[in-house]
């Protein structure tokens, strides 16, 4: 076999993998779709009884959006007496850190945490929060997260309900969706978490993944597993297998949606999504064997687990597709067949041919993200802008996603970016 028939035969291994890949896909999003349509209407929330001490923690660093934030948490309909309020600031810019002051001489109820450095990043400013925590439960709210009103006397019904629960994590409802092709993508990406994998895994399992924001995390629980993994870039991931591992649930609700945003620009975007790649596949390099080896925890817990995380292990795939067609093309535009004579047989028209036909085999993530934003109300013109955003900017996003797969798979650290929120252009 010459290098030539090994470049061809390593693309088609790589097809028939995304193949596979995309028909689980397929089958998810199927399942999405029917189960969208029995979802029950939200009932109207009787008063609270029974109200766990919760504290809300707000981690920022340079971020004046984390006011509009805590501005919202005041307002929660939930007794004032078992709610406690905490502005981690991990800010080094002396105007942000009095803006916050001020905020906090005007609402005496804010509570400001400072430890002068953003060391272990998110991670490690929710740890310096920890000790000063009187909440039995930590709600986590990154500093563009706009809860309503009702919100938090909503995510804590289950824990009311099931006082074994680890947490409850709440969907998240995108605000800057249409502003444009970036804002679109960046929509697409996390409805397809938000409404087919994680309705998809809780219905078959009872089980969900903490994802960094909107969650409500029983302190107990944390403190005994030694609190968050510093430096972790997807800490919510990391804890989540963690604490799947020892056999404790984490609860999804669907019909509660908070508010929040995606990246503005492409640059944020392709950052954003090579950190929780890079973060997500750590997180799994060093705790999914310890999912896999539990007794504590049924088989359908870890496919399921498994399942959450296979689309970085899908645009893998893709991306190798991708770089053998393109070997594949460069042969025959140089006269070099892989598999039979010298003449250059494989053109630019062949790899079109290709890609089409790889784009229809393996297109069960793009299908997901079409049929997920379909769930959350978009009409035909968003879903052709989104068909258009994922071709263009998503084709481009895949690299960066691929190189933060492929840094974690080497060891290699990744630095945290901050990334634009409008909540800091207009502060309130």
């Amino acid at each position: 076999m010459n290098l030539f028939q090994l470049i061809k035969n390593l693309f088609e291994i790589a097809l028939m993998g995304a193949f596979a890949f995309s028909l689980v896909y397929f089958v998810i999003t199927l399942f999405a779709l029917i189960h969208a349509q029995l979802r029950p209407v939200p009932t109207r929330r009787i008063p609270i009884k029974n109200a766990p001490r919760v504290t809300v923690q707000i981690p920022t660093y340079n971020e004046i959006a984390a006011l509009n934030c805590a501005e919202r948490c005041l307002k929660f309909d939930y007794p004032h007496d078992r709610l406690q309020i905490i502005i981690g600031d991990d800010s080094n810019d002396p105007e942000i850190s009095k803006s916050i002051d001020v905020f906090a001489e005007k609402y005496p109820r804010i509570e400001i945490s400072r430890r002068g450095e953003n060391i272990g990043y998110k991670p490690g400013n929710l740890n310096a929060m920890l000790p000063k925590s009187t909440g039995d439960y930590l709600l986590i709210l990154d500093s563009d997260f706009l809860p309503k009103r009702d919100f938090l006397a909503r995510l804590v019904e289950p824990v009311i309900e099931d006082p074994e629960l680890a947490g409850v994590q709440a969907g998240w409802r995108i605000l800057n969706v249409h502003n444009n092709l970036n804002t679109l993508m960046g929509t697409g990406i996390v409805n397809v978490v938000h409404a087919i994998l994680m309705p998809f895994m809780y219905r078959i399992t009872q089980n969900a993944i903490f994802c960094g924001s909107g969650e409500l995390v029983r302190k107990k629980d944390l403190i005994e597993l030694g609190g968050w993994t510093e430096g972790a870039l997807t800490e919510d991931v990391d804890y989540s297998l963690r604490l799947i591992a020892t056999g404790k649930r984490i609860a999804y609700l669907d019909q509660l949606r908070v508010r929040c945003e995606v990246p503005y620009t492409a640059q944020d975007l392709f950052r954003q999504q090579m950190r929780w790649a890079y973060g997500v596949v750590r997180a799994f390099m060093l705790h999914f064997r310890n999912v896999l080896r539990s007794r504590l925890i049924q088989k359908r817990v870890k496919l399921a687990t498994l399942i959450f995380s296979s689309g970085y292990i899908m645009i893998s795939l893709l991306l190798l597709t991708t770089i053998f067609g393109l070997l594949n093309m460069l042969c025959g535009l140089l006269g070099f067949d892989p598999a039979t004579t010298p003449s250059p047989t494989y053109t630019i028209g062949h790899f079109i041919y290709d890609s089409t036909l790889n784009l229809i085999l393996t297109g069960g993530m793009l299908l997901s993200s079409l049929a997920a934003c379909f769930i959350n109300g978009f009409g035909l013109r968003s879903l052709g802008r989104l068909f258009f955003a994922a071709l263009t900017i998503g084709f481009i996003c895949m690299f960066f996603v691929g190189r933060g797969i492929f840094t974690a798979w080497l060891g290699l650290p990744m630095k945290w970016f901050m990334l634009k929120k409008a909540g800091n252009e207009r502060p309130t």
